[in-house]
């Protein structure tokens, strides 16, 4: 009798198949886990089990030149709550709370949605700002043994006040942060600019540079930004081994502490700075009262050493506080700046492009001396209006059209030293464009000249200061309008370029640099704002010294000769009007420069023969050794002589005073 077997053949295959898949899966996975992914999980169990703690660097201060505070770092009180370190005690815990709530005016609960809204909340959302309780809970299901801000920017009596109670007040403690502080506030937001915070399109930049995105601040505008590498130091950086709940067991490693960051010394002067935007806004408020139409909106001052490039002062009117932006940027008061129709954000003084009229004048007049156009004492005849022929390629037959000079009955016969004193327009329109019935039979300097003068000046190029958003105007060429308007140039453009408009535009710091050329012997001069560098213990760790842009090739007795119309235009000329100085020779040149911007056009005010007008001038002194160059522009000004000409006068006449004073 054959025995049977009592489990199947089939059935112990399965069981040895289903057994050795389970022994190969687990191979498997043992081999993804020890050798394959053993470098990233382990780097994984590394990183739950540490932390890298961050603590911030101490932000550089920032200086005027005589060592008056122009932005620095003070407390800002936070009430904290360590969760973990909290009673148990529900009556105790209510009592906490109920402490600090009274004050510090946080609610303990969240109120309801109606209770609260955005203007009031510093996170810029609608609805009121997170109860204590609301606050405490969250952070204790996330991190309990990490503090959390439950009062933000405290005051330093409320701070005093709780730091005597702490030792009843468990898990509540006192955090001090340092914040930007702006004493001298609109007076100097331009320059000095403000902070905020790293946003994701810079985050990886700045987090590879040891920032924290989620507290670290960067400056956003003026030597805040600039200068951001210098000031903000390097965080100090500590490795801890924590438990799951956060708590911290030991330290790991060498701790690195945060390197603070150096000090900057401006150029500026905050007496002069001061004295410079008094002038300016009274002058502007004085021009709205007095006058109907197109208000005075926009101004700007900057006044400079011109031998060295050192800028004194450097007003834009509108302004903004940027003590506003000290802790946090507050959504509507930003917005309302953004929306501003005069762009008080902007900084006019080296963002603002603007046609320079007269002021640029001195690129024509030295080219057509140093070409031959014309010489010094040669007469061209002004009879207040001329007739050129407006041409567009070399056989153009032309059209005939009149241009005409401010003085509408003429001058008469002008030369060199007249021309620039009494501004003439014909007489430039000669100089650059020809004018053979006054006697430039040569056709002038001609636009590539100009475009090339300009350039040697200055025009058509940054200057380099350190201040970010600078612009680099505009000198148009012939290649320029074919490639931007789609026309060929004319010779109607080369008559208008040749007093300073049509489609040129230069910057106020632009035309007060385009000068220093003819105080220094033909070097143009790198306007500077920054005087120093200092370490934590203010001493000097860098100078900024005179740096030279580039020699321009202009001969010396064509920068005297223009020098002297210069001298001449406060003597005998557009100037002459303005009030002197006592003891002190000024020379200078006004600026008056016809404009159809949008805002014009908007308002109706592009009336042929009657265009609105901006107003210039720049003044320096003393004449036989200048120290200090000042330019007023006034937006809309109308008359450079009247408008901005009184602005730069008082501006200078404070300078010998207080020069005077301290001497």
């Amino acid at each position: 009798m054959t025995k049977q077997r009592l489990i199947p053949l089939w059935r112990t295959g399965t069981i040895y198949s289903l057994m050795a898949i389970a022994i190969i899966a687990f191979s498997g996975q043992l081999i993804r886990l020890q050798v394959i992914e053993y470098e990233d999980l382990t780097a994984l169990a590394i990183e739950n089990r540490q932390a890298q703690i961050s603590s911030p660097a101490p932000r550089g201060v920032i200086y005027d030149r005589n060592g008056i505070i122009l932005a620095h770092n003070i407390p800002s009180y936070d009430v904290i709550i360590t969760p973990a370190s909290l009673p148990d005690d529900d009556l105790r815990l209510t009592e906490i709370y109920q402490r600090i709530a009274s004050i510090t005016g946080v609610p303990i609960s969240t109120p309801p949605l109606d209770a609260g809204n955005a203007s009031n909340n510093r996170i810029g959302e609608d609805g009121p700002p997170p109860g204590i309780k609301e606050v405490v809970f969250l952070q204790e299901s996330i991190a309990p043994y990490e503090s959390v801000v439950v009062a933000p920017n405290v005051s330093r009596q409320v701070a005093l006040s709780l730091s005597e109670e702490i030792r009843n007040l468990p898990g509540v403690d006192i955090q001090i942060t340092p914040i930007r502080d702006y004493p001298t506030g609109p007076l100097t937001s331009h320059i000095i600019g403000y902070m905020g915070p790293i946003t994701e399109s810079v985050k990886d930049y700045y987090e590879d540079q040891g920032f924290d995105a989620s507290r670290d601040k960067i400056g956003y505008a003026g030597v805040e930004a600039y200068m951001q590498e210098t000031l903000s130091g390097k965080n100090g950086l500590k490795l801890i081994e924590q438990d799951v709940a956060g708590l911290e067991l030991r330290t790991i490693g060498e701790v690195i502490n945060p390197i603070p960051g150096e000090n900057i010394v401006l150029t500026i002067d905050l007496q002069i700075q001061s004295i410079a935007e008094a002038a300016l806004r009274r002058r502007m408020q004085l021009e709205n009262q007095s006058r109907e139409g197109q208000p005075v909106t926009n101004g700007v001052v900057v006044a400079m050493n011109p031998r060295t490039g050192e800028i004194l002062a450097m007003v834009s009117l509108p302004t903004y506080d940027n003590q506003e932006f000290a802790r946090y940027i507050p959504i509507d008061y930003y917005t309302e700046l953004l929306n501003h129709p005069h762009f008080p954000l902007l900084n006019q003084a080296i963002s603002g492009e603007h046609p320079p009229g007269s002021v640029y004048k001195l690129v024509v007049a030295s080219g057509a001396l140093q070409e031959n156009i014309v010489t010094s004492d040669q007469y061209v005849d002004d009879p207040g209006e001329i007739e050129i022929v407006n041409k567009y390629f070399p056989n153009d037959p032309g059209k005939t059209k009149k241009v005409v000079c401010w003085k509408r009955d003429g001058h008469g016969p002008v030369d060199f030293i007249t021309g620039i004193a009494q501004s003439c327009d014909v007489y430039f329109y000669a100089l650059g464009g020809g004018y053979k019935e006054g006697g430039v039979t040569n056709n002038g300097l001609g636009i590539e000249k100009i475009y090339q003068y300009s350039n040697w000046l200055g025009y058509n190029q940054i200057t380099g200061i350190e201040l970010p958003g600078e612009l680099s105007g505009l000198i148009p060429n012939s290649d320029w309008k074919r490639i931007n308007i789609g026309e060929n140039w004319s010779t109607g453009d080369t008559y208008i370029s040749s007093i300073g408009q049509g489609y040129v535009l230069a910057t106020p710091l632009q035309v007060i640099n385009s000068f220093t050329p003819f105080i220094n012997n033909g070097s143009l001069i790198k306007p500077t704002i920054i005087r120093e560098i200092l370490d934590g213990e203010n001493n000097v760790i860098k100078n900024f010294d005179k740096k030279i842009i580039h020699q321009t090739p202009i001969k010396q007795e064509i920068l005297d000769k223009v020098s002297q119309g210069l001298l001449e235009v406060m003597t005998n000329g557009t100037g002459d009007k303005l009030p002197p100085i006592e003891g002190i020779t000024i020379a200078g040149k006004t600026g008056t420069a016809e404009y159809c911007d949008n805002i014009a056009q908007q308002e109706d005010r592009c009336k042929f023969g009657a265009w609105p007008a901006h107003a210039w001038f720049v003044g320096y002194g003393p004449f036989e050794a200048p120290e200090i160059a000042v330019v007023a522009f006034v937006y809309s000004g109308e008359e450079g002589s009247t408008v901005a000409g009184p602005i730069v006068m008082e501006i200078l006449e404070a300078y010998f005073e207080l020069k005077s004073i301290k001497n």
